[in-house]
Formats: C-alpha cells, structure tokens, sequence
C-alpha cells in the first residue's frame, strides 16, 4: 500500500512525531502532516508553503494549496466511507480556479469495497478493507477514490483520490491517530 501512495517511507519520521500525523500529498507538496486543529468532525492539518488540508470525519473536505483551492465537499446521502458497498452517492465540490472563479463539480458514484486486505501505515499494518468509489462528473469526466477502511467503524485509514477532473491528487495515509 505504501507503494500505492508514495515513493518514501515516512515510519522513521512518524516514529519521531509524538502527536496525530499524516502522510500525506496534495499535489506536488508531500510530507508527515501534523495535525494544527480539531473541532468536532474537522481536522486540519498546515503544511509547507501554505498548504492546508481540512478533513471532515476523516475525508477530504477542502484544501488550500499552491495552485488550487478546494473549498468545500458535500456528500449525499452520506460520506461513501461510511456507507455499505454498493451505495449510491452525489457528490458537489467547489473550487477556486487560478484566476478567483468559483466552479461547481458534481458526480454520482457507487462504493464498491472488497475483503480486508493486510495495508502498510507508517507505524504498522493493519488490516483494513478497500473500497473504491469509481465518479462520473456532469462534464463527462471519471475519477476514482479509494478508501482503506476499519471493516468495524469504518474509520478511514488511508485515501488515495483525484480531488475533482483534472484537479490534483489527494492522499494520505494515517500516521498516528487522533481518535
């Protein structure tokens, strides 16, 4: 799984950081993200440059990075992470273009997870199943999601997405938990 995400290994580092950590990457900026806040369902976790990841009971909400914006995520009925394998869900996403422009993307999907399967983390491997949400965008476009997931609280523990159609990569995996 580690090799899914990314090219480094990141244990040595997350082994040094004694408070919640992700690695993560947002596009082209990578690295062991440290968590800045929480309140309620809501993480955030800054990172260089300016970066900030915010997630929403462990999924991507928003981000700011250095050449894109994501301002919000709405899943309905629920967080496909959350659901069972085989539910539908709707996804809206705005986003900041380059130049201000506020755009709306919207997708439906399916999550479709499969067994638990033994998954590398940075401090161990647990066994968590996988589930991907294969997306059609209103404009045509496909993206794919993948969650690895408690099979019991189906807590994520790793997502490797496209954030919207021709967006940048977002994924991270959990380094040291928070809950």
């Amino acid at each position: 799984m580690g090799a899914i995400l990314f090219d480094e290994d990141a244990s040595a580092e997350a082994k040094a950081v004694p408070y919640a950590s992700l690695d993560a990457r947002v596009g082209d900026i990578q690295g062991l993200f440290v968590m800045g806040a929480k309140a309620g369902r809501m993480t955030y976790w800054p990172a260089q440059g300016g970066m900030l990841l915010e997630l929403d009971g462990g999924g991507l909400q928003a981000f700011q990075g250095r050449d894109s914006r994501l301002l919000s995520s709405r899943y309905r009925p629920e967080a496909p992470w959350q659901a069972s394998s085989s539910s539908p869900v709707s996804l809206t996403r705005y986003v900041e273009s380059s130049d201000g422009q506020v755009v709306r993307h919207l997708a439906e999907g399916t999550t479709r997870c499969s067994a638990e399967e033994p998954v590398a983390l940075p401090l161990g491997e647990r066994r968590l199943e996988v589930c991907r949400l294969e997306l059609q965008w209103s404009r045509g476009e496909t993206t794919t999601a993948t969650y690895w997931r408690d099979p019991d609280t189906r807590r994520l523990w790793a997502v490797k997405q496209v954030a919207w159609p021709e967006g940048p990569e977002v994924s991270w995996r959990v380094a040291r938990h928070w809950w």
